[in-house]
């Protein structure tokens, strides 16, 4: 199977790897981390974690597809993914994680957003993109609504406040031909 490679200006998106097991593994281990994904922190060593992401890796689930954010050298930063993907509705949620501090507030995860986006738009044919993001992180508002996602509304979900952020088909396109 050919791997995945999404070229941007600063990232490329890729298929996931096995080599991205201990970047994910102290990600997920990271307190600050595990609170702006509304996860807790992950407490699994490192070996069980490893085998149980090979077999993520090598039996993947149909309504999840999982990308590698690296730098245009190669270097792996974070994470994104699309999930809960319905062909028939023609919809999914992404998400994104980057994992390296030091590319924070940079426009590396807008950028691996904008991408992302692309490629369910224009290979996957979604008609509707949404997402959840903690009320409480304004970063991470802003980086969305900057990528054409609108808030929709809050939602409660396991004890956290979100705002469901969604983006369209037609908003996009729309989007595409302004810019």
């Amino acid at each position: 199977m050919t791997e995945t490679s999404i070229l941007g200006q600063k990232v490329v998106l890729r298929d996931k790897r096995i080599e991205d097991g201990e970047d994910d593994h102290r990600w997920r281990s990271d307190q600050e981390l595990a609170e702006l994904d509304a996860a807790p922190r992950l407490r699994q060593p490192l070996a069980d974690f490893l085998r149980d992401y090979a077999n993520e890796l090598k039996y993947p689930t149909p309504w999840v597809r999982r990308y590698g954010i690296d730098t245009l050298d190669g270097l792996h930063i974070g994470n994104c993914m699309v999930y809960d993907i319905d062909n028939f509705k023609g919809q999914c949620e992404v998400g994104i994680l980057v994992g390296n501090r030091d590319y924070w507030g940079r426009g590396y995860g807008r950028e691996a957003v904008q991408l992302l986006v692309a490629q369910c738009f224009k290979n996957a044919a979604m008609s509707r993109l949404y997402l959840h993001t903690l009320e409480w992180n304004a970063r991470a508002r802003r980086a969305f609504a900057m990528c054409g996602f609108k808030e929709v509304k809050p939602v409660r979900r396991a004890g956290y406040n979100f705002i469901l952020m969604e983006l369209t088909r037609e908003d996009w396109e729309t989007r595409q031909d302004g810019a």
